[in-house]
């Protein structure tokens, strides 16, 4: 048996660092024991865990809420450890990136994804990578092309690499975010044009920027507010693309007839870029890009300086902190920008 410690919502807005032993006789085919390096907070997807507000999405109360406690996390950097039968792409001692909870010792389902990663990379940026997957696709769901102008609404962990992502296709993009620290931490990241939104009214702004009045090609909204998303259609040009990239959750009531009237009059295309509905194998005939693609792609730039990471780090905690870490994720936006959990203390 091993010692398992291990992230755990355990009500709304309470989080504890739970234990449980594990058995490597228990894995099954297609799983590994992976022994934790680092893990990567998803502020959206986790937080709306921690704060509930999951519970407010459509899907989700037509099947009643979820029930606490819940494991959470899904972006996790280690070595394995042992693996389950019938299991041949990962061995003992690979490093590798998988969609697992947070935990010093994670089950992880290989044979659905592991990314191996090399040695010389720094964990801390090598697991943001999973983030940076989430971003991408609003580039591969878009049809940006070199010279085009974008617009990022939101500069969290997601949007910031989404600018980025836009950059590096040779697109000029203009990054939104009513804080003044993430608009300071995207500069640090290189992205080159940005603009405070608590400043001045944003849509005017972009219309400015575009250099004829009319927006821009391509707007991304990052956050997954869905009055920003009206938002973001008042800035997209005439044949231009609205791609929601944040995932909407609360509750909103509002007048959408101008927002449907001008995609109608402009035909504008409002696209959905959620990560999964892009298969995971890198083989497969079903797509031109895959997450696997994707992912390797990622780490490459990552691992090359094309993708910087370092500035949005702000946090790198001990897993026995977690509370902190979600509390500041969730009520310090500006202070918390990301947080990873360093497992280190639990290696044997």
């Amino acid at each position: 048996m091993m010692h398992n410690h291990y992230v755990l919502f355990t009500g709304p807005n309470e989080v504890v660092l739970a234990e449980e032993d594990v058995s490597p006789s228990d894995l099954k085919p297609g799983e590994a024991l992976v022994r934790a390096e680092y893990s990567i907070i998803s502020s959206g997807t986790e937080g709306a865990g921690f704060t509930d507000l999951v519970a407010q999405m459509p899907q989700v109360r037509s099947q009643g809420p979820a029930p606490y406690p819940r494991r959470t996390g899904y972006g996790h950097l280690g070595e394995v450890v042992a693996v389950g039968p019938n299991t041949d792409n990962v061995k003992v001692g690979d490093r590798i990136l998988t969609f697992s909870h947070h935990g010093s010792l994670t089950r992880a389902n290989v044979a659905r994804f592991a990314l191996p990663v090399p040695r010389e990379i720094d964990g801390r940026r090598a697991v943001a990578t999973r983030m940076a997957g989430v971003s991408i696709t609003a580039l591969r769901s878009s049809s940006v092309q070199p010279g085009d102008r974008v617009v990022v609404i939101g500069l969290g962990l997601v949007g910031n690499f989404a600018a980025q992502l836009f950059q590096l296709a040779g697109a000029r993009v203009l990054a939104l975010d009513v804080s003044a620290k993430r608009l300071e931490v995207a500069r640090s990241c290189s992205i080159r044009e940005v603009y405070n939104s608590a400043e001045g009214d944003p849509i005017a702004a972009v219309r400015e920027w575009s250099g004829d009045g009319e927006g821009a090609e391509i707007v991304v909204e990052a956050i997954g507010k869905s009055e920003l998303v009206m938002q973001a259609v008042e800035m997209t040009r005439r044949h231009g693309e609205t791609i929601l990239l944040g995932s909407p959750r609360a509750r909103v009531t509002a007048d959408v007839t101008p927002m449907l009237t001008r995609i109608h009059l402009l035909a504008i295309r409002m696209i959905g870029a959620l990560e999964w509905t892009y298969p995971i194998p890198a083989d497969t005939e079903r797509a031109r890009f895959t997450i696997r693609r994707n992912y390797e792609e990622i780490l490459g730039w990552i691992q090359h300086g094309q993708l910087i990471v370092d500035p949005l780090i702000s946090h790198v905690l001990s897993p026995r902190r977690c509370q902190e870490a979600y509390d500041g994720l969730t009520n310090k936006k500006d202070e918390y920008t990301a947080v990873e959990f360093d497992w280190s203390e639990f290696r044997d």
